[in-house]
């Protein structure tokens, strides 16, 4: 256990909540967090890791070459490479980037998505860390 602590603490490992979303089915994103993503948050990050943590309801995974899976509340979605994935509540809808439906947060708190239909909720709060920063 104290090999595996030394390595994280060497990984410099830091992080913040980037935005909340609440998606109402059908819904279906893409997405991928960009290093300017984390600006008004860190200095630029030269790795990202991508996490979300799915707080109420379920949506499916789909990360290219991967089956697509269901991820259910109280699961943690993460992904090492920050790769593109799409997150729905059904596989067969066609996705939105999910850029283009960010919000800025009330008296500028977090940002936030609400989008999709009247259907079945789906709480996300999209995560992210970063490995060190661009400055040495």
């Amino acid at each position: 256990m104290d090999a595996l602590l030394d390595i994280v603490r060497a990984m410099r490992l830091t992080g913040g909540v980037f935005l909340e979303a609440e998606f109402t089915a059908p819904w279906c994103i893409s997405s991928k967090i960009a290093p300017e993503d984390c600006r008004p948050f860190t200095p630029e990050p030269r790795h990202i890791i991508g996490f979300h943590y799915i707080t109420a309801g379920r949506c499916l995974l789909k990360v290219d070459g991967q089956q697509p899976m269901v991820v259910e509340r109280g699961q943690l979605i993460v992904l090492p490479r920050n790769d593109e994935h799409v997150l729905a509540s059904a596989s067969n809808l066609r996705p939105v980037n999910s850029h283009h439906l960010i919000q800025p947060g009330p008296d500028g708190g977090l940002a936030r998505i609400v989008y999709g239909g009247s259907g079945e909720p789906t709480q996300i709060d999209p995560t992210w860390l970063n490995r060190g920063t661009g400055s040495s």
